[in-house]
């Protein structure tokens, strides 16, 4: 059985020969192990794809990841100002004050200068350099944000979030809109170069941030749009959302996505609450867990958790978020292979 055969078997919750392994993001704990920055990457003669494919199969992963970095040129198009000669690319000036103002922008000029940008070509020939390395064995996932937490990224977070309880609800609705059509042209883009994985992240609808109803009124939405633009690629979508998801399960998994990415929640309640309708991706800490125990009790824990998803199926062991730089390949190696002997 393939990688890729594991990981859809996993997702249609259908046998497969044992857990599968992933990781959500690691293409900064790629770079960083390599002295890279971003851009330092994407400037590798192959865009840095030779040196991801190693390294994830190093790791043990049975989903590779790209293109995490290649819609920050967006924030420059708009007029921001993004450093990408940094680990995870940093944004240094906003181009949007509020998200009213989004109605000053032509969402077509801005993804004609994103698609004219050297970084976003240089991830597409990641992408497809990737591709032409791992045929069809391993799924590689890709995407940047979702609207709701791009949207949010053009004005900063909390002054977006700030707007979303006490502002104009058209506006937010609007700077939400614009990021899905950008959203949606990327994957396309990504798609046509080899993406087998729609990945759809939005941590600004944490929990932690912000209640279940607002993220039903405002991000889910605009997820939905991307996923019903994209439905005839026929690919599946992944989704994640950092910190307390616990009540956004039921919902996530009604709204049809294949797969969640979860973080600090109970994983066994989860997936009764999920009914088999999607598959859960998670959880191990990337902190409290990944950096700070040996790689013993790395082994055993995540042991343990496959042990108590193996009855319910599509479940897929993985860290909770992406990895930061910070985490030692032994651990992330102890959960492969406990993943393995599961």
């Amino acid at each position: 059985m393939t990688n890729k055969e594991r990981v859809l078997k996993t997702l249609a919750f259908e046998k497969t020969d044992r857990t599968p392994f992933a990781v959500l993001n690691g293409q900064m704990w790629i770079a960083a192990r390599h002295g890279l920055t971003m851009a330092g990457l994407l400037d590798l003669p192959d865009a840095g794809a030779r040196l991801l494919v190693d390294a994830y199969r190093e790791i043990g992963t049975e989903i590779m990841t790209s293109g995490c970095a290649a819609a920050w040129p967006m924030m420059a198009v708009m007029g921001g100002k993004v450093d990408m000669d940094a680990l995870s690319a940093e944004i240094l000036a906003r181009p949007l004050s509020s998200p009213g103002e989004i109605r000053g922008f032509d969402v077509k000029e801005v993804i004609a200068g994103m698609r004219a940008d050297r970084f976003y070509r240089r991830t597409l020939t990641q992408m497809r350099r990737m591709r032409e390395i791992v045929g069809d064995e391993t799924m590689i996932g890709g995407g940047f944000f979702g609207p709701f937490t791009m949207a949010a990224q053009m004005v900063g977070v909390e002054d977006f979030l700030v707007e979303m309880i006490d502002g104009e609800e058209e506006d937010v609705r609007a700077a939400v809109d614009f990021a899905a059509e950008i959203v949606i042209a990327y994957l396309e883009d990504l798609i046509g170069c080899g993406l087998d994985l729609i990945t759809l992240p939005e941590p600004v609808a944490s929990g932690d941030l912000i209640r279940p109803s607002d993220y039903e009124r405002f991000a889910l939405p605009a997820d939905l749009k991307v996923k019903e633009r994209l439905a005839q690629s026929g690919l599946p979508i992944l989704t994640h959302i950092c910190g307390r998801t616990d009540r956004l399960v039921p919902i996530v998994a009604g709204a049809g996505f294949d797969v969640f990415s979860v973080d600090s929640i109970d994983m066994v309640k989860a997936q009764q609450d999920a009914a088999g309708r999607c598959a859960l991706f998670g959880n191990l800490s990337p902190t409290a867990i990944l950096v700070e125990k040996t790689p013993d009790e790395v082994y055993e824990i995540s042991r343990a958790l496959c042990a108590e998803m193996k009855p319910y199926g599509g479940f897929i062991l993985a860290p909770g978020c992406d990895l930061s730089p910070n985490v030692p390949l032994e651990n992330l190696l102890a959960m492969a292979r406990a993943a393995r002997e599961s």
